[in-house]
Formats: C-alpha cells, structure tokens, sequence
C-alpha cells in the first residue's frame, strides 16, 4: 500500500511528465492542460499507479459544482486519500464561467493531494459518480486501455524514465 507521502511524489512526478510532453502527439493528453484534463490525465494516472502497485483499489470521482451543476472536476481517491492532478485549472478559467465557492477557493495547487477531510475538494463539489479502477481495468473499454497504454508510455519515453 501507497503511503500519501509517496502517493504525493508519484503524483508530483507524473503531473510534472504530462507538462513537458508533446501534447500534440501523446495519447489522452490534450493541449489545453490543464484545463479540461482532468479524467484523461486523472486515468493515465491510475494506470501509473496501478502499475506500481497492482493490488491498489482506487475510485475515480466525479463531481460537479455551480448552478445546475455547471462545472464538473474528476479526482481519485485511494481509501481516505483524494488525488488531483488538475485542480489548477480553475485558476486559468475565466471567473464568468466559475462560481464564488471556486473563485473564493484559489489559487489552487497543480497537485492536490490530501486526506478527504482535509480536502477543498469535498466542500467545493458534489459527487456525481464513482468508479472502481483496479488492475486490468475490467469496467473499461480495451479500446480505452489501449490509448492509456500508448498514452504511459509516450510520457514515459518523453520524460526518459524507466518504470
């Protein structure tokens, strides 16, 4: 099992692979990163540490906030542990298209990783849905799997690190 202080570095470390990828040619990645990243980066970031630690049972959240729920955000959690990736999204998006409670919130870190009580997260957002991410990704697509697949191992090779 993955500490937070260990959760926090992979986290770190990942996030820091995504921003000096080719954004144009990796797979699920986009080139508005941060912004409406957050459960393409948030899945290549299961993959990661699925593949660091398989027996790991992480849920993939996602939440909404604002007027009729406008504004939507993806995160992970591993047991009482939340994980973003991209929270820093909303301090480049334009106050018009945010509510106070997200303005209000800011800045926000590039990595976000803390236990569920102590995270903004859960006092900014409303939980939509839950998804179980564990080893082999049964719930999700082989065509899904595949781009992630491709997707880790463009960052990887882009950050020249061996896993």
């Amino acid at each position: 099992m993955l500490t937070i202080a260990e959760i926090q570095k992979e986290a770190t470390e990942f996030r820091k692979l995504i921003e000096i990828c080719d954004k144009k040619n990796t797979s699920l990645v986009i080139d508005c990163f941060p912004v409406m990243s957050c459960k393409l980066s948030s899945m290549l970031l299961s993959y990661h540490l699925l593949k660091l630690c398989p027996e790991l049972v992480i849920i993939g959240v996602s939440a909404a906030t604002g007027k009729d729920d406008h504004i939507t955000h993806y995160w992970l959690e591993i047991n009482d542990i939340v994980i973003d990736i991209t929270g820093d999204q909303y301090n480049i998006i334009d106050d018009k298209e945010l509510n106070k409670k997200i303005i209000n919130s800011r800045p926000f870190p590039a990595v976000h990783v803390a236990y569920k009580k102590d995270s903004y997260l859960c006092k900014i957002f409303k939980n939509r849905e839950e998804e179980y991410l564990v080893s082999g990704f049964p719930t999700i697509k082989e065509s899904f799997i595949e781009k992630m697949r491709r997707g880790y191992s463009q960052l990887l090779n882009n950050g020249n690190i061996e896993k």
